[in-house]
């Protein structure tokens, strides 16, 4: 994956001078990008799950990847259209987004995936380029048809920064993908016990089921997230002790 790095611009640009538009992104994804590898779905509840029917495996993993190289295949010029933000959000490329910016360049455009640029960003580490995407009004709430959204990619892949900008640009932290899964069940499934503690703090719900009928509590508990599974323990101890509280408070005013 190509990093933000000025140094990199020239031979890049000498590269898409050679390039069809569909060649050009395919030639970025050709480079390795680190879509999240989350693991096998969360659906299944442990690690080491067949990751042979889409049933197992996790939405915003593998199978973002072969469905954006579908895109590529099937020309969906929306993405592959040069310099398209999609194309500049995987790298990086924050001088060009913001020329891209601009000139008027619909910020939120989708793929055929329906993921947006911020989607991209996020799905390739690309912490910066979030935090330029949301302030030039990127849309933090858009999930694609499937319920994959920027939020799902980075707190799979523990991205604590990301996901607080994008929790404070209104992102929700309860919206599922296709199989039920939660940004709190892939932070919690892939042990990531500071995102679990932030996403709590924004609303996640820890009681939510995916199609399996799993919690994220139990997801962390039965791959061994001790980390995890303490955290979320605390935030519930938290709550029946503020509820404690309350009840006590009532009793004496009556």
């Amino acid at each position: 994956m190509l990093g933000n790095q000025e140094s990199q611009g020239e031979p890049q640009d000498k590269l898409a001078s050679h390039l069809e538009p569909d060649q050009e992104v395919a030639a970025v994804l050709a480079t390795e990008p680190n879509f999240p590898q989350c693991g096998p779905s969360p659906a299944s509840g442990k690690r080491g799950s067949s990751r042979s029917s889409s049933t197992k495996e996790l939405a915003t993993g593998i199978k973002l990847e072969q469905e954006i190289k579908e895109n590529l295949s099937n020309g969906d010029t929306a993405a592959a259209q040069y310099p398209s933000l999609h194309f500049l959000a995987a790298q990086g490329e924050i001088a060009k987004i913001k020329e891209e910016v601009d000139k008027g360049t619909y910020i939120n455009a989708v793929d055929k995936a329906g993921l947006t640029p911020l989607a991209w960003a996020a799905a390739h580490r690309q912490k910066a380029t979030i935090i330029v995407l949301l302030k030039s009004g990127a849309d933090a709430t858009i999930c694609s048809p499937t319920g994959e959204t920027a939020l799902s990619f980075a707190a799979c892949q523990g991205q604590l920064d990301a996901v607080e900008q994008l929790l404070e640009y209104g992102a929700d932290p309860d919206i599922a993908n296709v199989e039920g899964g939660t940004p709190l069940m892939y932070a919690a499934y892939n042990g990531y016990p500071q995102v679990v503690k932030l996403l709590l703090e924004h609303g996640a719900d820890l009681t939510a089921t995916n199609n399996e009928g799993y919690t994220a509590l139990s997801l962390a508990a039965g791959v061994g997230n001790k980390n995890v599974q303490r955290v979320m323990e605390d935030y519930l101890r938290s709550i029946l002790e503020n509820q404690s509280s309350l009840s006590c408070v009532g009793e004496i005013q009556t």
